[in-house]
């Protein structure tokens, strides 16, 4: 397990993982049992960076902003919220931010940067 996957599995209660080995952000439904491959869990292939890109994302769409604390876990129960109130708008989101976090890394890369 890696430190990434250690910290969205610690902040939702195993709902939200990254699979590093597979490249997936895995969500579980609310009523999932985690001991188990849930039959409605959502698997959605992305970077480990386009992941932190979508916490952030929707961290700063919650409303009310959550607490203060810490950011990874703040951000991972926001977009766990989103995911809990929208499955598809979840999914979009986290696409969104992959592609706009690919897009930038081309620029950069174009520019030499």
């Amino acid at each position: 397990m890696d430190e990434l996957d250690d910290r969205l599995r610690t902040a939702t209660g195993d709902r939200l993982a990254y699979d590093g080995r597979r490249g997936e952000l895995v969500v579980r439904p609310a009523d999932a049992d985690t001991a188990v491959v849930a039959a409605g869990e959502q698997r959605i292939a992305v970077s480990r960076q386009a992941v932190r890109n979508a916490l952030q994302t929707a961290l700063l769409a919650a409303d009310p902003a959550p607490a203060a604390d810490d950011a990874l876990s703040a951000g991972a129960r926001a977009l766990l919220e989103r995911y809990d109130a929208d499955p598809a708008g979840f999914e979009r989101l986290v696409l969104r931010s992959a592609a706009q976090f690919h897009g930038t890394a081309a620029a950069r890369r174009r520019r030499g940067g």
